[in-house]
């Protein structure tokens, strides 16, 4: 039995942030178990595991830089990217690629819109550059591969608590190599980690630390990380 519900209202209101950046915001109406409702509003961005990332690039030197990439992709000043402009991103030298792009978009566009605004790409980027760091302190060796072992520290520094079982099946799924995940099979790992977090504290209205699923959600959510 699923314990509670969650209606979004059908459109969604808008605000304007840095470089008049849609933030959203949705009236909220949570249904309890025993049977209260509960009305609020709620910053889709300001609520979410990623914000913190945007405030600390916020005061930056590289947020002008950031600013104007992106201004310079959004040619219709819509206030969005998609996965497709998003996959130009240069990200240590290299593109960031369309099947990382789509991830990412996938984790950090909570509306189900197919883009992100601004501060969702800001705090994208400052993902990208955490899961970087973790990367590189974690490949001690300079290998320029990650063992279970490396892989496990890196995650680990990277905020995420994850058991050894996990880990493996990371390193199964993401080992194109055979020797170990490479920096942009690993970024593309962190991708799909992204994603099931925002799918888990989207389901978590309560902020319980759990969720309850149907069959139906979870055959959703299992698609939705492919």
């Amino acid at each position: 039995m699923y314990p509670y519900q969650t209606n979004y209202s059908p459109a969604p209101q808008y605000g304007y942030g840095s470089y008049g950046a849609p933030t959203r915001s949705f009236s909220e109406t949570t249904t309890l178990a025993n049977g209260t409702q509960v009305t609020r509003t709620t910053s889709t961005f300001d609520n979410s595991w990623y914000a913190p990332y945007y405030h600390q690039m916020q005061n930056s030197q590289q947020f002008n830089n950031l600013q104007y990439w992106f201004q310079s992709v959004d040619r219709d000043r819509s206030g969005s990217i998609s996965a497709m402009e998003l996959a130009q991103v240069q990200f240590r030298g290299r593109p960031l690629g369309y099947p990382c792009a789509a991830k990412l978009i996938t984790a950090f566009d909570k509306d189900n819109s197919g883009t992100i605004d601004f501060r969702e790409y800001v705090a994208l980027h400052g993902f990208l550059t955490t899961m970087s760091n973790a990367f590189f302190y974690a490949d001690r060796d300079q290998s320029g591969t990650l063992d279970a072992f490396e892989i496990y520290n890196a995650v680990a520094s990277a905020g995420f608590r994850l058991s050894q079982s996990t880990i493996s099946a990371i390193v199964r799924r993401y080992n194109n190599t055979g020797v170990g995940l490479t920096f942009d099979s690993f970024l593309m790992a962190m991708a799909h980690l992204a994603i099931v977090r925002s799918i888990f504290e989207w389901n978590d209205v309560q902020r319980s630390g759990r969720v309850f699923l149907t069959f139906d959600q979870l055959s959703h959510i299992t698609i939705q990380c492919l």
